[in-house]
């Protein structure tokens, strides 16, 4: 079985943006993040939590929260201040720990720091399901659920609240019918929206959306989404898909953008040329080319002087050219389904 990630556009007309009754304040804005409609501001970098092996099918594959240990601690030292996860990660806990014991020194407070978490994964043999990590789309309590797993994210962060909640996929791979799962992403984010609206949520959005979820979504929903997280890099540059949330209002994450060391990318004789004409590493030059087109990225590291590197992407613009020239090279080359062509999260209707 494999895992997947999912792209998704949206269209606003159908959904005004509502506001929850008290908005807590942040302190993490500056001019390099941003901006939601609501007025929050998010880090333009985050730091991805999700630790393991999903991309070669000849060795072990699965998720492995043991390995977050030393490395979340070393991304909050180099300076990092927005961490994004998933319950079905598994590492909820080992974030919020880290978190605490920071906040328990008193040099910082909650509002510094930036924390997204996932709901609704869909059953997967390579986290664990049994205690309720992932969501079974076809529960007769599908709302019920969805408010456990948002529950036991807050839970297991040790937090109040969160400041993005995204759904993590659109549906359960395979599936085609159309109204079904219109239908239950419906009462999904009608969830979404009673947890948004509490505060306890302070903006929602959706993770490997394609358009036409998206399209459905927005005619069904009171608060539109605010972000759509889906998997970019110069070998995978969803440039239609993310044009059209640009020009929608809606923030594009990016994850897997160096490739998660599966395509390639950071070998690529182009970007190499890139780092001796603007002195920076090829992680700075394709970090600056999604900045530079709007996109929020989530770099992962295990070294803690490349998670500092990877924040150092503000002092250098990379022209118009060669803007042109790194998104020249997408081959849709996904770093989880390991060929070329096939866009993550196509097969859900």
């Amino acid at each position: 079985e494999r895992y997947q990630f999912l792209f998704v556009l949206l269209s606003p007309p159908a959904c005004p943006l509502a506001l929850p009754a008290a908005l807590p304040q942040t302190d993490v804005g500056h001019e390099d993040d941003f901006d939601f409609d609501n007025g929050l501001e998010m880090p333009a970098l985050g730091f991805g939590c999700a630790f393991g092996q999903w991309s070669d099918k000849t060795q072990w594959m699965g998720f492995q929260p043991d390995l977050a240990w030393p490395v979340i601690p070393a991304a909050l030292r180099a300076g990092f201040k927005h961490f994004d996860g998933a319950l079905f990660y598994g590492t909820h806990k080992i974030l919020g720990q880290t978190l605490g014991q920071s906040l328990a020194t008193g040099s910082v407070k909650r509002s510094d720091f930036w924390i997204t978490t996932k709901v609704a994964h869909p059953p997967n043999l390579i986290g664990l399901n049994s205690l309720g990590k992932s969501l079974n789309w076809s529960s007769e309590d599908l709302k019920g659920e969805v408010r456990k797993q948002i529950e036991m994210s807050l839970d297991e962060l040790c937090v109040g609240y969160v400041d993005l909640l995204l759904m993590h996929w659109p549906g359960q791979w395979g599936t085609t019918d159309e109204a079904a799962n219109r239908k239950l992403r419906k009462e999904i984010w009608e969830v979404f929206e009673e947890y948004y609206e509490s505060g306890k949520v302070r903006a929602i959005g959706v993770s490997n959306y394609h358009k036409r979820h998206l399209e459905t979504l927005l005619a069904d929903c009171k608060v539109k989404p605010m972000v759509n997280q889906i998997e970019v890099s110069p070998y995978i540059t969803q440039c239609e898909l993310v044009d059209y949330c640009n020009g929608n209002g809606i923030v594009v994450e990016a994850w897997g953008p160096l490739g998660s060391g599966a395509t390639g990318v950071l070998s690529d004789p182009l970007l190499k040329s890139l780092t001796e004409k603007y002195k920076k590493n090829i992680g700075q030059v394709i970090l600056r080319w999604l900045f530079q087109r709007g996109i929020c990225s989530l770099p992962k590291s295990s070294n803690e002087d490349r998670m500092r590197s990877n924040l150092d992407i503000f002092d250098f613009e990379i022209s118009p050219e060669d803007m042109t020239s790194i998104s020249n090279l997408n081959k849709d080359l996904s770093s989880s389904l390991g060929e070329e062509g096939v866009v993550p999260g196509a097969d859900i209707a």
